[in-house]
């Protein structure tokens, strides 16, 4: 014989879900990524590397661990074409308090071709416009969650 929920504790089953849902990805809004300062800390024969000063705004009620930080920068060149300045991944842990905007460094190596764009393009508009692409790989209320972000803006001297 089978067993059936009285009609009151199945009223209790669907707030109890929805409660439990809560912490699922669904409910993760993606932080937003904004380049605040970029500076160069080295230079080489062919390449160089640059620190990158991102402003992260977390959007949600609850502090993110950061425990990889990947990223795709490009900067525009001439005719809306697109080059790849740095590519790559942090290991780090960074901790994003809830509803805050922090400031994060990161090291990024680049190859002079690719400065060269981003140059002439400051030299001719006098802004170096970019877009920074990635996924930040967190810790929250409900275990691991990827969170994409996608972001444009322009640098001015």
């Amino acid at each position: 014989m089978k067993r059936r929920l009285p009609i009151l504790g199945r009223w209790l089953v669907l707030p109890l879900v929805v409660i439990l849902l809560g912490g699922c990805s669904l409910f993760y809004r993606s932080p937003s990524v904004v380049i605040a300062d970029v500076r160069v800390v080295g230079l080489g024969f062919t390449s160089g590397t640059a620190e990158i000063i991102l402003e992260v705004d977390n959007p949600n009620f609850f502090h993110l661990e950061v425990r990889e930080f990947q990223y795709l920068l490009e900067v525009e060149g001439r005719e809306d074409r697109w080059s790849r300045l740095a590519e790559g991944r942090t290991a780090e842990s960074i901790r994003l308090p809830r509803r805050s905007v922090e400031r994060v460094t990161l090291e990024v190596p680049f190859q002079y071709e690719a400065v060269g764009t981003a140059l002439r393009s400051w030299w001719d508009t006098g802004a170096m416009n970019y877009r920074v692409q990635g996924d930040i790989v967190a810790r929250g209320p409900a275990g691991r969650v990827d969170l994409p972000f996608r972001s444009t803006g322009s640098l001015t001297p």
